[in-house]
């Protein structure tokens, strides 16, 4: 709010007016005093202090924003005073300079304030960012009115977004990331590798000559012509656009590297966190590699060389093997407070989340502090500040579940049909990664998966001329490329897990493969058939039998799903009041009870499968063949 530098007042001072802007947002105790204080201003006018209030105090000073870590105990008059009067007890405590008043405080006509809380119109944040930055974040704030954000919370909103200078639309001499740097360890008798100089079309030396020279100005490389390591730089265009970004071809210095010990969140698990949350903001950074700083030893052996010259950085660059663990690492380390409580983190894409709209402010605010602490800088054109679900990791999600994009399987489902072997594999990974969510999917994908590994098992190729080969599908194989892109059009919501709901799996098995399906019910109605229970979709898993399963026995083969089951999905059914199991009942007892009939190798095979199974708690219910549907 508006304030005035009194060198004059012993004690600060705040109208009543003023304070009941602030007594609104809540947390303020007001005092009343003993004995009144009489105040004389000038021209011997007095006013009457009957109360006084603790407050914490922002003030914008030449050198930036100053927040005191103690409350002051400022006076509250009845008297209409548009600002906060600044006095000595303040002022002496921030050792400004009376003689240097002038110079030392950025006084505006609403002066620029720090502080979360949002106090109405006049009010101004603590952050200038240039015109560009702040069209992209206004832009930002008018995208999340549009889908949702409650309007009288915009103002507050607002304060908070503009509250540190964590926002960029390009590179920018920023000191690197208060993070420990990436180190390099070299396997025991490695050898420097240094490439030959490679030649780039013409577009491509210029992207080369101006993103390097920029790095140069901004310090994050340096020319080193001595360098005894250099890879080829490996320019990639960002799709639907003409532009690039540049990685390196570190493989040669990647197989002499002792990699990091790290993981790599597990998305089916981490998902969970945000059951029920209706709030959620993604976060994209700037850059975001390049951002962290590079051990002094290891700068050299991560050089690199352009048509032109050679460059070692002194920031993290993309191509690394350790780039990404180490980044993962380090943002848990940064974020650890809300993680997994109220934030996901996967390398640079933030995914922020909260039950409802005061909560999630206020963790917002916690995590642009932790961004400015840390020196870490966002993009405010890949951000996004609100979304009832966001598009994360390529999938949507939402306090409901996780689905997949309806754009992406549009796109998928209008391919046409493959003509050489690197299409047909393109197709296949990219359904293969929505398989979780597609019932029976592997019964309908063999045939082209048998026709993938034929194709590519046709003698000695290179992958390059490998994904180069025709491929032209039979009648049957069409009718199955038909089939898996009818698949993915049925593709359903995979729900969160309900703490206290009944977990159902469902398992099946023909002479060509095996089919699970894990679902919840949140309400389950007892003398209710199966069938009617309002089942919400957990998982779906299959496969297709292979080399010696195929001669299996129908037993063995529906007793496979189970084990597979319990195999893939301990994160799932392992749950203390454990899951039913609808299944032919004699499938288990043919595992946990073999009779003497069965071959020896056969049952060590068995035993193996009934160890695994005694880790869970499950109910067997009864389901006949052909009533499993």
């Amino acid at each position: 709010m508006p304030y005035c530098a009194d060198t004059g007042a012993e004690k600060s001072i705040i109208s009543a007016q003023k304070l009941n802007e602030l007594e609104k947002f809540g947390g303020l105790v007001k005092t009343t005093l003993e004995n009144p204080i009489v105040c004389k201003t000038v021209g011997n006018h007095e006013i009457v202090a009957r109360s006084s209030v603790q407050l914490q105090i922002m003030l914008y000073t030449a050198a930036g924003p100053v927040r005191p870590v103690k409350l002051y105990d400022v006076l509250v008059i009845e008297e209409d005073e548009d600002e906060f009067i600044l006095g000595e007890d303040i002022l002496a405590d921030l050792g400004i300079s009376i003689d240097r008043q002038l110079e030392q405080l950025a006084r505006q006509t609403a002066a620029v304030d720090d502080d979360p809380i949002d106090f109405g119109e006049g009010f101004c944040t603590g952050v200038s960012p240039d015109s560009e930055v702040r069209q992209a974040v206004e832009g930002m704030i008018a995208k999340a009115l549009e889908k949702g954000f409650p309007a009288e919370k915009e103002d507050r909103l607002r304060t908070i977004v503009y509250m540190y200078d964590i926002w960029r639309l390009h590179l920018g001499p920023d000191p690197p990331a208060k993070v420990p740097p990436l180190e390099i360890r070299l396997k025991k008798g490695a050898k420097p590798f240094r490439c030959k100089p490679r030649a780039y079309p013409p577009h491509i030396r210029k992207f080369l000559r101006e993103f390097n020279e920029e790095l140069v100005r901004l310090g994050w490389i340096y020319e080193n012509a001595s360098s005894r390591w250099a890879c080829p730089p490996l320019p990639i265009k960002k799709p639907g656009k003409d532009e690039f970004r540049q990685t390196n071809d570190y493989r040669p210095l990647n197989c002499d590297t002792e990699p990091i010990a790290g993981v790599m969140p597990i998305l089916q698990v981490i998902t969970e966190h945000v059951r029920g949350m209706c709030f959620f903001g993604l976060f994209d950074f700037i850059k975001s590699f390049w951002q962290l700083p590079l051990a002094k030893a290891s700068q050299e052996l991560l050089s690199y060389m352009t048509d032109a010259k050679v460059y070692t950085p002194t920031r993290i660059p993309q191509g690394c093997c350790d780039a990404a663990l180490h980044f993962q690492v380090m943002m848990e380390n940064c974020f650890k407070k809300l993680l997994y409580k109220h934030l996901l983190i996967w390398i640079d894409d933030l995914l922020l989340y909260a039950e409802d709209v005061d909560t999630y402010l206020e963790k917002l605010v916690e995590l642009f502090s932790l961004m400015n602490k840390f020196g870490l800088k966002l993009s405010a054109a890949k951000s996004s500040l609100f979304q009832r679900s966001e598009k994360w990791c390529g999938k949507i999600i939402d306090g409901d579940g996780v689905c997949h994009d309806p754009a992406r399987i549009d796109t998928l489902r209008a391919i046409p049909l493959p003509t050489t072997s690197i299409n047909l594999q393109q197709f296949l990974c990219a359904c293969n990664w929505m398989r979780d969510s597609l019932v029976g999917y592997a019964s309908h994908v063999k045939p082209l998966q048998q026709r993938l590994d034929v194709t590519l098992g046709s003698g000695k190729r290179t992958k390059r001329a490998a994904g180069k080969l025709p491929v032209t599908l039979t009648v049957e194989e069409q009718a199955a490329f038909e089939r898996v892109k009818d698949c993915l059009a049925s593709s359903a919501m995979l729900s969160h897990p309900s703490p206290n709901g009944v977990l159902s799996v469902f398992t099946d098995a023909s002479d060509l493969g095996w089919s699970v399906i894990v679902t919840d019910v949140h309400a389950w109605q007892e003398g209710k058939p199966i069938a009617d229970q309002q089942h919400r979709l957990l998982q779906c898993l299959s496969g297709t039998f292979t080399g010696s399963q195929e001669n299996w026995s129908v037993i063995e083969k529906e007793a496979f799903a189970i084990v597979a089951a319990c195999d893939r999905l301990p994160h799932l059914l392992l749950r203390p009041a454990g899951f039913r199991l609808y299944c032919d009942h004699r499938n288990l007892i043919h595992i946990l009870a073999p009779d003497d009939t069965v071959k020896k190798h056969i049952r060590g095979k068995l035993l193996r499968w009934a160890m695994r199974l005694g880790e869970f708690r499950y109910e067997i219910y009864h389901i006949a063949g052909e009533e499993n549907v």
